[in-house]
């Protein structure tokens, strides 16, 4: 398995989504447009962006970018790097023992990504759940 995932455009978003479940198996990665983060704060609910197009095709942002996904990244760095390189509004996610999904929030957004999975799967969170 590599120790990183690289994203661009041209990757589809459902196999980011499975690459990054493999990598990080307690944890998903949930993509919305960014019109969808004014609407969350606002407690409105949203729908994710189309898994079977790339990013490049979901995006608000034309430029061409990419994105190193790395276990020692923090869950607030990798969410910002999303909205500032693709303008996608991305949060990270996992599914409790009682099968609740949750998105992170800022203790956990504080976390790397390898350190939160840990803690996911000493919790007893759910493995697998990438959708």
């Amino acid at each position: 398995m590599a120790d990183s995932i690289n994203v661009t455009g041209n990757k589809k978003v459902e196999t980011l989504m499975k690459e990054f479940n493999q990598r990080y198996p307690y944890l998903s990665l949930c993509m919305f447009p960014m019109s969808a983060k004014a609407i969350v704060a606002k407690g409105g609910s949203i729908s994710q962006v189309d898994y079977t197009k790339t990013i490049a095709s979901v995006r608000s942002k034309d430029k061409p970018g990419s994105i190193t996904i790395s276990g020692n990244k923090k869950i607030k760095t990798l969410e910002a790097e999303f909205e500032d390189v693709f303008g996608l509004f991305a949060q990270v996610c996992y599914t409790t023992k009682d099968g609740k999904g949750y998105y992170t929030g800022k203790v956990a957004d504080e976390k790397t990504l390898c350190s939160f999975n840990e803690e996911c799967e000493k919790n007893g969170c759910k493995k697998g759940v990438w959708k």
